[in-house]
């Protein structure tokens, strides 16, 4: 009796300590908001998904108000996709996305208030997007402690801390 129930206790621990895993879509909890000095400001939400052949996806949904953000006097808002391969080992998570894969979307410019479809406005905001500058934040290999549980996985890069929320579990 005392090595079946030493046996379930064992087998209970393993299962305890079995770490979760990272294989599902992860959606940020809070949108990561960035505020110049001008009053301007850049809101992003972050959707990665992470496929058991080591393969993801980033989806960021960029809103970026130009000065002063009290009056919107422009607002732009994007989806920006990138995809890539990963490494998971451990409590580190390495991103290296391919730029190849790099794709802005916009879905909507507003000036003053107002939604705009002025093609001159358009093309100055897909010339940023698609700027090897603006490019860049997304592109070099990262590197992230990750921290995953059964509903949520909270990524730190140096000082920042990022916290997601599962969304879709993808079965390995």
């Amino acid at each position: 009796m005392k090595k079946i129930l030493f046996s379930i206790i064992a087998m209970m621990a393993v299962i305890t300590v079995q770490a979760q895993s990272i294989h599902a879509s992860w959606h940020s909890l809070q949108p990561v908001v960035e505020t110049e000095a001008d009053g301007s400001f850049t809101a992003q939400s972050f959707t990665y998904t992470f496929n058991p052949d080591g393969t993801y996806s980033l989806v960021n949904e960029l809103t970026i108000a130009s000065e002063p953000a009290q009056t919107m006097e422009q607002e732009v808002a994007t989806n920006i996709k990138v995809k890539g391969t990963y490494t998971y080992d451990g409590d580190k998570l390495t991103l290296k996305p391919n730029m190849d894969t790099y794709k802005a979307e916009l879905i909507s410019i507003s000036q003053n208030g107002r939604v705009t479809n002025s093609s001159s406005v358009k093309t100055s905001v897909n010339t940023k997007l698609n700027s090897r500058d603006f490019k860049a934040k997304f592109n070099g290999t990262k590197t992230y402690t990750v921290r995953v549980g059964e509903a949520s996985m909270t990524m730190k890069d140096g000082g920042q801390e990022f916290n997601y929320m599962r969304f879709a579990t993808i079965k390995d």
